[in-house]
Parts: C-alpha cells; structure tokens; sequence
C-alpha cells in the first residue's frame, strides 16, 4: 500500500505551506517560517510493508518537534530511523544536542520526546519498526533515541544506510511478495547494527570458530599447538572447544589435516617452504620429529613425503578446497 502526497501543485504558497504541516501532524508538530518557501519538490512518500514502513521526502526547512502531547494521546510503541541525504539539522532530546549531517542515520523512540531544526530543504529515507519486532538480546531499544548512527562506524553501518537507499529506489517494483522478503532483511539488518561486539549470535559460535581456525593456520609451525593452547587463547572450556570442532572430527584431527594440508602445498611447491629437507617441511608444519610426520603424511595420503613432486599440486589444491569448504560449513 502506497500513500503519496506532493505540494508542488498548490499554486499558494501559504496554502502549500499549511498543507505541508498538517501533512507531518500525525507523528510530529512542524512549523515553517513564512519567509521560507515550500519548493515545487516537496513530497512525501510511505510504502506500508506488512510489519514496518518506508518512506522518502523531501522536506522544507523547518522545525520539528514530537511532543509530549502526540505521545500521550498516540502511545506509540515504535521506533524510528532517519537517513539524511543531504542538508544538516539540529537535534535536541533529553537535554542532549547533537548536529546531522548527510549520510547519519538518526535513531528516535516515538514515544520519547524529541526536537529538531533542519536547515535547507533536504530528502530524507525513513524507516518506522514495531518495537516488538528488536530482538529481545538489545535489551530496552529506547535508550538508542536520539542516537545517531555515523555510516563510516563500521562496514555494517555502511551496508545499512546503503541499504535504505536501494530499497527505496526499487521498492516501486517489488511485488507483494518480494516486499516482503525485502521486509524481513531490512529488519534483521535494524537489528544486527544495534548490535553490541559480542552480543549477537554470528559474535558467538560462529565467529569464534573462524577465528580459532584462522588462529590455528597461522600457528601450525608451533609445537604446542592444541587443545590447552587454543583453551588459553581463547578462554573457552574444553567442552565448548570439541563442540566447536565435532564436525571436523575433533580438535586434533582437525590441526594435524591441516598441517600435514600445508606440508603438501609446501612439497608440491605451491607454498614457500624448503623442500630440500623431508626434516624441515616437517618442523614448518609442526611435527616434532621427521618420522611422526612422516608416518601421519603416508598415512593420509598413501604415499611418503619423499615421493612427492609437482605432480600432487591437483592433490594440493583439493586440500586448500577442503579448508575453503570448513570455512563455508561454520558460517
């Protein structure tokens, strides 16, 4: 469901003017000043999407504030996100101010008071999200109102806003069920930038286990390489460790394939290494001694280190797709 209302067609300027503000009355009281023009360009826009709503102006300077009044009356248990595209404007909630500037997206609980200035007309995406759709984990959400959210924080901030503005771009075209595919993501991205380091779920198993197995390619030269290491680095218990690398067939087994993975490459000459000496592959890969490795490398690959040459680089590779496929197998 679309509504629309555009201004440029109200020849009086006063008029448009009123028109303008009684258009922004149902969430919040605005006032224009009477030197500053309504432009041909003012527009206001929503998509209502099933479970939140979508909008893109382009608004008049002017002042805006939701007052305590429209909360008490409304009770709207509902937040707001607020992409700028251009222009700046002031922001004044709970004794704090602050200044956005295009690209910020700004965070408001509709039922705390906010007050805010623009300066220039300006577009604005915006976003409105039930309350009961923030994952439970954020905690209370209305302590982010009147946050502002800075597009270079981090690269999923980036994604957000970029996002925003694809979806307002082409949600014209979608089809109901498209919008609603569309709904889904945008609100599981709302909640993945709100998000604390350490809080979600990807922060958790999932992320853990690509950093231990990125931790451990990085140290297969090392002796000590194991369990009561990894536990330490990592300060997770050993039940927690096994569960992490059950799929692969256990912790040890997981750190000695990728070893004896790495000594291939090295004697197939896929990866720098000294090849001359079976002893010194072995060292680099964290084998002890040149007979336990190789006694495991024959054994897992059915041939001793001594016998390969260039012509086990396709061997090689599939190794490097097994470890590309682990990766693939935690996400």
């Amino acid at each position: 469901m679309i509504y629309q209302q555009t201004f440029g067609e109200i020849p009086d300027l006063k008029l448009r003017r009123e028109a303008w503000i009684e258009s922004a009355a149902p969430l919040y009281r605005t006032d224009i000043d009477r030197d500053v023009p309504v432009g041909d360009d003012v527009f206001i826009r929503n998509f209502n999407l099933g479970t939140c709503i979508l909008g893109k102006s382009i608004a008049p300077e002017m002042y805006m504030e939701r007052s305590l009044e429209q909360i008490s009356r409304q009770s709207l248990d509902h937040i707001s996100f607020r992409l700028f595209l251009s222009g700046t404007s002031d922001l004044h909630v709970d004794g704090r101010s602050s200044v956005l500037r295009a690209g910020d997206l700004q965070m408001l609980d509709l039922s705390q008071w906010m007050r805010s200035t623009s300066h220039g007309s300006k577009p604005v995406i915006h976003l409105i999200v039930p309350r009961r759709l923030f994952e439970k984990r954020l905690g209370d959400v209305s302590a982010f109102h009147g946050s502002t959210i800075r597009p270079d924080a981090s690269p999923l901030t980036r994604l957000m806003t970029d996002h925003m503005r694809s979806l307002a771009a082409c949600i014209d075209a979608a089809d109901e069920g498209q919008r609603t595919a569309l709904t889904a993501a945008t609100v599981s991205m709302v909640n993945a930038v709100l998000t604390k380091p350490g809080d979600g779920p990807y922060e958790r198993d999932t992320v853990l286990g690509v950093a231990m197995r990125r931790f451990i390619e990085d140290d297969l030269r090392s002796f000590d390489l194991g369990i009561e290491k990894l536990c330490a680095r990592f300060a997770i218990s050993r039940t927690r460790l096994y569960a992490l690398f059950e799929a692969d067939g256990g912790v040890a087994s997981y750190i000695r394939d990728r070893r004896l993975a790495r000594a291939m490459r090295i004697l197939a000459g896929l990866e720098a290494g000294d090849r001359r000496r079976i002893s010194s592959v072995g060292y680099a890969c964290g084998f002890e001694t040149e007979t336990m490795f190789s006694r495991a490398f024959k054994r897992k690959y059915g041939v001793n280190p001594s016998e390969v040459d260039a012509g086990y680089r396709p061997q090689a590779h599939l190794e490097y797709g097994a470890t590309l496929m682990s990766w693939i197998n935690a996400l």
